[in-house]
C-alpha cells in the first residue's frame, strides 16, 4: 500500500487525518502517525515513502526523543537509509545509514537487550551491500539468534 488507510484507519486517506495533525500543531499524534507510516512502507519495500516519513518525523520540533519511538525512528532511518543506498546506488545514503547505525551502536551499549539484534541488522546490510555476503549472513544469523 502507499499509505496506510483502508481498515486500519477508518478514513478515504491518510492525508486528511496528517492534515488535520498538522493544522493543529499535534505533533504527539504526528510522530505516532509518521513512525507507523514509516513501517508499513518499509515492510512493503516502498522505501522512498518510509524516508519521506522519518525525514517529516525529523523536522517535527518536539520529537518522541529519548522515548521507545524515537529510539526505533533512529534503528529505522538507518534500514531506510541503507535499503536506499542498495537500491539507487549514491553514498549519500550509504552515509546516512552508518551516521544513524553509529547511534544505534550507542543505543545497544546502553540497552542491549533492545538493541544489539537491531545493531546486528544494519551491521548484516551495510555488509551486504558492501559485497561482504559471508559476514552479512553471520551478522544476520546473529541478529535472529
Amino acid at each position: 500500500p502507499n499509505l496506510l488507510d483502508g481498515d486500519a484507519i477508518p478514513v478515504e486517506n491518510i492525508d486528511v487525518w496528517m492534515a488535520i495533525a498538522e493544522g493543529f500543531k499535534a505533533e504527539r499524534l504526528l510522530c505516532a502517525m509518521y513512525y507507523w507510516q514509516m513501517l508499513v512502507a518499509y515492510m512493503f519495500d516502498d522505501i522512498e515513502l518510509a524516508i519521506k516519513m522519518v525525514e517529516k518525523y525529523l523536522d517535527l520540533k518536539n520529537p518522541f526523543e529519548g522515548l521507545v519511538v524515537g529510539s526505533e525512528i533512529i534503528f529505522l532511518y538507518g534500514l531506510t537509509s541503507l535499503a536506499q543506498a542498495r537500491k539507487v546506488k549514491e553514498d549519500i545514503w550509504k552515509r546516512r545509514g552508518h551516521e544513524f547505525m553509529k547511534k544505534v551502536k550507542k543505543l545497544a551499549k546502553d540497552y542491549p537487550s533492545s538493541y544489539q539484534h537491531k545493531l546486528l541488522l544494519l551491521e548484516a546490510e551495510s555488509a551486504f551491500n558492501a559485497g561482504s555476503k559471508s559476514i552479512a549472513s553471520e551478522k544476520y544469523e546473529q541478529a535472529v539468534t
